[in-house]
């Protein structure tokens, strides 16, 4: 296993280049993960309301107490610039007005007029408060209407306005799949751009040091049969490929605060074919042995052209028919579409998730014959060529 152990020694060096793509993947992948679920909670939203009295009586004054209890009292001056500026800068949400004679008004059971406002128009605010008026005064005057007065009517719909309802907000997936949420797709779908940057970058390089004349020529001169020397290039970036693979496993289930089981399982599965698709890519990339900055726009045109067209960073339901056409012929286009099954963005069939896997893999086998045709055909004259030179030495 010489070629191995001289492959670990290169790969070491190139290991902060791929560490850069992923460590940045986990930092964005977390924070994605806690606003998650930070939309799963529920919170009552507390609006920045001023309220100005013009009516002055024990019944507005209850309206605004009972108003203040629920949302935040802002004061601000009587002025209608004023008020604009600060609900132009969000200083207030709402500015509503009791108008005067509001308590004789609702006493005799006439709820028109009650209120002036200044708002912004077509907010959450105004439809809040729109709301929270019209059941408060309805509800008054309907007590009022069973003979209650004033005071019990006030009373009455503040207490049956004050009841609270327990929310628990629960995401159900399609088929009750509890285990792979939408949310936690989204680690795995903006995986490949990840692998394929940060395999590349190193596999690939790390693969043309290894090829290059004087050790390739010192290879050929060895004992070391042509099969031999490339079953031990693809265990070497396999091996490397399966350590980011498993790493990127691990912080997922961190991420999921649960290991993983169901359908999750399917896309483990599905990311570790593609991580061997992402590994045969790089090693049949690195056979034409393309300068560093030919590398780089090799992996860049991989990466991003893939994400682009195949789902990752754009959904597939937002493609055209022709640029899905096209995704077809990339491995990423496979990937996406099983992952998509699994978390139910698409409809999941058991059957088309191994439809999937099975063009992945025959991508894998495609590449892998290449690879071996592209190095045959680039190798085997340096070969002949070092045994003619012997040949004539002698």
């Amino acid at each position: 296993m010489q070629v191995f152990k001289a492959m670990t020694r290169v790969m070491r060096k190139r290991l902060l280049s791929a560490m850069i793509y992923i460590i940045v993947f986990l930092v964005i992948s977390v924070f994605i993960a806690n606003v998650s679920n930070k939309d799963n909670k529920f919170e009552l939203t507390k609006l920045r309301i001023c309220v100005f009295d013009e009516d002055d009586t024990p019944e507005s004054r209850a309206l605004t107490e009972f108003i203040g209890k629920s949302n935040d009292l802002v004061e601000l001056e009587n002025d209608r610039d004023t008020m604009i500026d600060a609900l132009y800068y969000m200083q207030v949400n709402y500015v509503l007005t009791i108008n005067k004679g509001y308590a004789e008004k609702i006493a005799a059971g006439d709820t028109a007029d009650l209120f002036g406002s200044y708002h912004i128009d077509e907010s959450y605010s105004v439809v809040y408060m729109g709301q929270f008026l019209d059941e408060y005064t309805t509800s008054v005057k309907a007590y009022l209407a069973m003979g209650r007065t004033m005071d019990e009517a006030v009373a009455a719909t503040e207490e049956s306005l004050s009841q609270e309802t327990q929310v628990d907000m629960l995401r159900v997936d399609k088929a009750g799949n509890s285990h792979f949420s939408v949310d936690f797709s989204m680690y795995f779908q903006y995986m490949p751009y990840v692998l394929v940057s940060a395999v590349m970058i190193v596999i690939c390089q790390v693969l043309v040091t290894m090829s290059r004349k004087d050790i390739r020529f010192r290879t050929n001169c060895s004992c070391l049969r042509d099969s031999e020397y490339t079953f031990q290039l693809f265990f070497g970036s396999g091996l490397f490929v399966l350590g980011v693979w498993l790493l990127l496993m691990i912080v997922g289930a961190v991420i999921n605060e649960e290991m993983y089981s169901g359908r999750a399982w399917l896309a483990v599965f599905n990311s570790l074919i593609f991580s061997v698709v992402v590994a045969a890519i790089a090693v049949f990339v690195s056979s034409f042995e393309p300068k560093d900055n030919v590398l780089n726009l090799i992996t860049q045109i991989l990466g991003l052209g893939m994400s682009f067209l195949c789902g990752v960073f754009i959904p597939t339901s937002m493609l055209s028919g022709s640029v899905l056409s096209a995704a077809r012929f990339m491995p990423a286009y496979w990937y996406i579409k099983a992952n998509n099954m699994i978390a139910d963005i698409q409809p999941y069939s058991f059957e088309g998730v191994m439809k999937c896997y099975g063009v992945q893999l025959l991508f894998v086998a495609a590449l892998v014959l290449l690879t071996l045709l592209v190095r045959r055909v680039k190798y085997s004259g340096a070969a002949i060529g070092t045994s003619v030179k012997k040949a004539a030495v002698s």
